[in-house]
């Protein structure tokens, strides 16, 4: 994994099972808000919940399958991204990621995804990068935008939320075609 400062007052590091604590607190502050477009809410419910959330991205991470990164401002956790899925053989890697509601609309989660794609083209090499967001998660879907994003369609019906299907936006980024 990687230490990436973006920054002065935001960088990137590795989740470790020392977070769990803050990010159960981040998340239980942040729940009504994140549960809106986030699936896995409600099964979250303490810190070891967390700490079970976080090794399982520390596993992904072992087996060159994904990671997760805190994104820190100010040095406070107010965040994560990462890669919840790369494929090593086609160098794809598929990016999530979610904000606690007091830092949006600062250009933080742009800053944050702009540093990951470029490390995961320059660092890890891939070709292609994507990320899949809910149709009317407006603030989602302009991040991939921002950034210049191609928008390959919409997955119809792509994720069951709580009581509900949503579809989600496909975008999608090239190596050749990426402006940093």
């Amino acid at each position: 994994m990687f230490f990436y400062p973006v920054t002065d007052s935001l960088s990137l590091r590795p989740l470790s099972l020392a977070d769990a604590d803050d990010l159960f607190a981040l998340t239980e502050a942040n729940r009504a808000y994140l549960r809106q477009w986030l699936p896995w809410l409600d099964t979250v419910k303490s810190a070891d919940d967390t700490r079970g959330f976080i090794q399982s991205f520390l596993r992904q991470g072992a087996e060159n399958q994904g990671f997760g990164a805190a994104i820190c401002h100010h040095g406070a956790i107010a965040g994560i991204i990462g890669y919840n899925h790369l494929n090593g053989a086609n160098r794809i890697g598929t990016i999530g990621y979610w904000l606690r509601e007091a830092h949006q609309g600062q250009g933080l989660m742009t800053a944050a995804c702009r540093a990951l794609v470029n490390y995961g083209f320059s660092g890890l090499g891939l070709n292609r990068q994507v990320i899949a967001c809910a149709t009317e998660n407006h603030r989602s879907r302009r991040i991939p935008e921002r950034l210049g994003f191609c928008h390959e369609g919409t997955l119809r019906q792509a994720e069951w939320l709580y009581d509900r299907y949503v579809d989600h936006h496909l975008y999608s980024c090239l190596k050749q075609d990426w402006q940093p």
